[in-house]
């Protein structure tokens, strides 16, 4: 078991195998994938992974990542911390083949010969964890309010008074 001290690089066939489990935390600075948002590098982001193989033989990864986002409000455009919180649930394949071999319950996670590099991991979680639309509930700052009723120009030209002109001078 690895507590504080995350590994960098890891063998995740070598993991599964012997059941271990990394717990542990990281910065949001730590996740290159993560680097635009700028008020949110120093949030702690929370680590626990477990290792192992199903009852099928599957090498497996379960756990969770979490922290929190300073996120733009779509509606007032000021910051919203969201706390993202990744559920992991994925299993071990090196090639396209055994993705395609896994059952459709099991989302596969395809990595090579080499080490796998664990913000890889982190960073694809968190980024598909993230909310599609960040909104305050109710925002701070008081929005403009649309009548819902469609703006009226009184000066508007009509782009049809040239057309009504011609026809006129045709008499």
């Amino acid at each position: 078991m690895f507590s504080g001290q995350l590994p960098q690089f890891l063998d995740p066939r070598k993991y599964a195998d012997q059941g271990r489990v990394v717990e542990g935390q990281l910065t949001v600075r730590d996740l290159p994938r993560l680097q635009d948002y700028k008020d949110s590098l120093d949030q702690p982001v929370v680590i626990s992974l477990a290792f192992g193989r199903d009852e099928e033989g599957h090498r497996r990864i379960e756990g969770e990542v979490s922290t929190k986002l300073v996120l733009p409000c779509q509606r007032c455009l000021e910051p919203v911390t969201y706390d993202v919180k990744a559920m992991i649930d994925v299993a071990l394949v090196w090639n396209e083949d055994q993705a395609k071999a896994l059952p459709e319950r099991l989302d596969p996670w395809l990595i090579g010969d080499d080490p796998m590099v664990l913000t890889d991991l982190l960073e694809e979680e968190l980024l598909l964890a993230m909310p599609l639309v960040a909104l305050h509930d109710p925002c701070p700052t008081a929005l403009p309010h649309d009548s819902g009723e469609p703006e009226k120009h009184e000066n508007a030209d009509n782009p049809f008074a040239v057309l009504a002109q011609l026809k006129g001078q045709g008499k």
